[in-house]
C-alpha cells in the first residue's frame, strides 16, 4: 500500500486491536471492521480509529496490532480544485487518503482529524491532528 501516514508527534501509547492475517503496512490508517476488529483504510465513508503503529506480516502468527489512536501525522490529504484552510475536519477518501469533511458527509463518526496546515490544490502531504476533539 502507499502514502502511509508518518507520525510526527504521539500524544498517548497505541492500543492492541484484533486484525486477523491481513497484511498492513505500519502507518496504515485503520477502520474498525468489528467489535475491536480494524482492518485498512479503503473507501469513502469508512469509519477510521487510528493508524497502524507496526507492520503486519500476514501469516505471523500474530491476531492483534498496536494501533495509535491519536498524535500528529503527515497524512496525503486530497485538495481537489481549491484551497482548504488549515483546521478544516477530514475523512477517509480511499487507502490512506484523506478529503475534506463536508455537511453532506455522514456524522457517525467518519472524521478522521483536522488540518494543522492549509492545503492549496491536488493531492498533498500535510499534517493532520488526529484523535483530539471535534
Amino acid at each position: 500500500m502507499a502514502n502511509e501516514a508518518i507520525l510526527r508527534d504521539k500524544m498517548s501509547a497505541p492500543v492492541n486491536f484484533n486484525c486477523g492475517e491481513t497484511a498492513m503496512e505500519k502507518g496504515t490508517i485503520v477502520i474498525l471492521s468489528g467489535p475491536r476488529d480494524v482492518g485498512p483504510s479503503a473507501s469513502d465513508g469508512d469509519v477510521p480509529i487510528g493508524v497502524l503503529a507496526r507492520e503486519k506480516i500476514a501469516g505471523d502468527g500474530r491476531l492483534t496490532v498496536p494501533v495509535l489512536l491519536d498524535g500528529i501525522f503527515d497524512c496525503t490529504v486530497q485538495a481537489g480544485g481549491g484551497a482548504i484552510p488549515k483546521g478544516t475536519q477530514v475523512g477517509i477518501s480511499g487507502p490512506n487518503i484523506l478529503k475534506t469533511f463536508t455537511a453532506g458527509d455522514s456524522e457517525d463518526g467518519t472524521v478522521f482529524g483536522r488540518l494543522l496546515e492549509a492545503a492549496s490544490a491536488g493531492d498533498e502531504v500535510l499534517q493532520v491532528l488526529v484523535g483530539r476533539g471535534p
